[in-house]
């Protein structure tokens, strides 16, 4: 069996990844008549961002096959084989991206198909959330080579996810945060995410959308490379 197949199969079995990666943001959008959970357009304008969440936490634990091979020393027999390291991460990383792919597509044809979105509102969605997924996915790789204990990783991810959030926009908005921590907060991919559907809800895919996706791809790079350091494995 391949490292993609048995990452990929694994990702699939846990009950926690499939309520975040599929149960939870589908139904935030198919529960959800327009872009919220209210009438008023605050409500409404905040459920791309709280789907954006569950995206990084359904990025994180569906990664974290790296951190159950180190912790099962399965990873050492993998290595010693004809798999290299750089083949073994790619793998995991493929592994990972094509279910959130999926559920990224799947979301934008939802709101399409169930509340009218504007195809651009649905394609712009969809490619964020990729990007977004696809950086969790990288700093989940980082993470696992931090830590080698598995609850106490899920334990400070999640307290560190909690303070992430708040300083990228994702649960308070940057305006009502002051200027020094907006500051702060741009050293999290999480902030780009914030930025680039801030403006895909008001303006559309312009250039601040565009930048908000590139600065996402060079965080999943950065991450990459970085948890591809066989040392750290």
């Amino acid at each position: 069996m391949t490292v993609f197949k048995y990452a990929f199969m694994r990702g699939m079995r846990s009950p926690a990844s499939l309520i975040l990666n599929m149960a939870l943001p589908l139904l935030l959008v198919i529960l959800n008549p327009s872009l919220g959970f209210g009438p008023t357009a605050a409500e409404q304008y905040r459920m791309p961002f709280l789907v954006a969440l569950l995206i990084i936490f359904g990025g994180f634990y569906i990664a974290r096959s790296i951190q159950i091979d180190k912790m099962d020393g399965t990873i050492i027999r993998i290595l010693a084989g004809p798999v290299t390291m750089r083949s073994y991460l790619v793998q995991n990383f493929l592994s990972a991206m094509i279910p959130m792919t999926v559920l990224s597509i799947f979301i934008g044809v939802l709101g399409l198909i169930l509340h009218n979105w504007e195809l651009y509102f649905a394609v712009g969605l969809a490619i964020c959330y990729i990007f977004l997924a696809a950086t969790s996915i990288g700093l989940s790789f980082v993470w696992s080579c931090i830590f080698k204990d598995k609850e106490a990783s899920s334990a400070v991810f999640a307290v560190l996810l909690t303070a992430v959030a708040s300083l990228s926009g994702l649960m308070i908005p940057l305006t009502m945060l002051p200027r020094f921590l907006q500051y702060f907060g741009a050293i999290f991919p999480a902030q780009w995410a914030n930025r680039a559907l801030d403006a895909l809800v008001e303006y559309g895919m312009n250039g601040i959308f565009w930048l908000g996706i590139l600065a996402m791809f060079l965080f999943t790079v950065a991450f990459l490379l970085y948890g591809g350091k066989r040392r750290l494995i």
